[in-house]
């Protein structure tokens, strides 16, 4: 058997169609080499660098020779060679606001294969402070990868044990697209803001345009996610999700979106701007970064908020879930022609006088 040196391989490799190198090219590679290894850190600007590099010898040597010159070379894998060419391809138009918001290169890595409104979406967050991590824009630009056959698997398992693993990918698929919706939501939120630095007034019929439908479907998303379903004191009523735990932080979450993906659910003029300060952006921010609410201010002016309900709850008026049953089924039966998605948030707003006679006595009588 004919035994092969390195230089036999080598020159064997050279005189295989397509592999030959001019001595040019030779050159171009090694100074290629020889710039890359000049590089420190990697910032944005040498990430940049990186892939311009890499486009040049991707254009001298074939796709396999590229690989094995990546790894030889540069020390890392040809799939990280690839992002850094995509990043340098796809990305040059955002070069200039990239490097100055100096964003990682793993970030970079997400944006190169993202749509570009995906792309602009996430720059923006990022130009107005948000500090994303490398999951938050997967979640972002819908690169968060979806289990495959392994998982379509499991839909096959019977008993509980398949019960709860499809459960728990459901959960997972949906905290996904849910904190898709809400960085989107608190992003613009904020950015109808900004015109309060310079005294200027804050509008809420373009926000709510805005951020309507997400709020909508983020209150789904949660619903679906966390609720537990509440049956109806009607049999025939199909359940629904039930609110969760009262005076915790996530029920203030699933009440504001709720309020949110409605028009009625706003404050008027006056009220909106504090809105916005003391109840929206915090808790927004404790959904997309786990912020802490500050709860003294804050649960003041809920009570304060609250006081006008309470006063008529003590009078006696009733909420749906309160409601005798034949009342209940009346509501439903009107709310038939009422969309599906919109019916939760009409049922939180229709309250029943049990005494309406003794209420008009008092009235007159003041």
């Amino acid at each position: 058997m004919a035994k092969y040196t390195h230089r036999k391989r080598q020159a064997i490799a050279e005189t295989k169609p397509g592999q030959t190198l001019s001595r040019a090219q030779k050159d171009e590679l090694k100074r290629l080499g020889d710039a890359f290894h000049s590089l420190g850190r990697r910032t944005t600007a040498q990430a940049y660098e990186v892939g311009g590099y890499l486009v040049r010898a991707k254009s001298i040597l074939p796709e396999k020779a590229l690989g094995a010159w990546i790894k030889a070379v540069c020390k890392f894998t040809p799939k990280t060679g690839r992002n850094y060419i995509a990043v340098h391809t796809n990305l040059m138009d955002y070069k200039e606001r990239l490097e100055a918001a100096a964003v990682a290169p793993t970030v970079l890595f997400v944006l190169a294969y993202a749509e570009q409104p995906n792309v602009e979406r996430v720059i923006s967050a990022i130009e107005a402070g948000e500090e994303l991590t490398v999951a938050q824009v997967k979640a972002m630009v819908g690169a968060v990868p979806t289990k495959k056959a392994k998982n379509e698997a499991v839909l096959d398992v019977g008993g509980m044990a398949g019960l709860r693993k499809i459960a728990e990918l459901k959960v997972e698929e949906d905290s996904v697209k849910f904190l898709q919706l809400t960085t989107g939501i608190l992003k613009r939120v904020e950015k109808a803001m900004e015109p309060l630095a310079q005294n200027r007034a804050v509008f809420k019929g373009p926000l709510q345009e805005l951020v309507m439908d997400d709020c909508k479907h983020a209150h789904d998303l949660i619903n679906s996610i966390a609720a537990p379903l509440q049956p109806a004191m009607v049999a025939s009523v199909n359940w629904r999700p039930a609110k969760l735990t009262e005076g915790t932080t996530w029920r203030k979450v699933q009440e504001l979106l709720s309020a949110m993906g409605g028009a009625n659910g706003w404050p008027g003029k006056e009220d909106f701007v504090p809105w916005l300060q003391a109840e929206v952006i915090p808790l927004l921010r404790f959904v997309v970064h786990g912020e802490a609410l500050h709860d003294d201010a804050d649960g003041e002016d809920r009570a304060d908020a609250a006081a006008p309900l309470d006063e008529e709850a003590d009078d006696g008026l009733l909420a749906f879930e309160d409601m005798p049953s034949k009342v209940q089924e009346t509501v439903e039966n009107a709310l038939e022609i009422v969309a599906p998605e919109r019916r939760d948030e009409i049922r939180s707003q229709i309250v029943f006088d049990p005494k309406p006679l003794k209420r008009q006595y008092r009235k007159l009588a003041a």
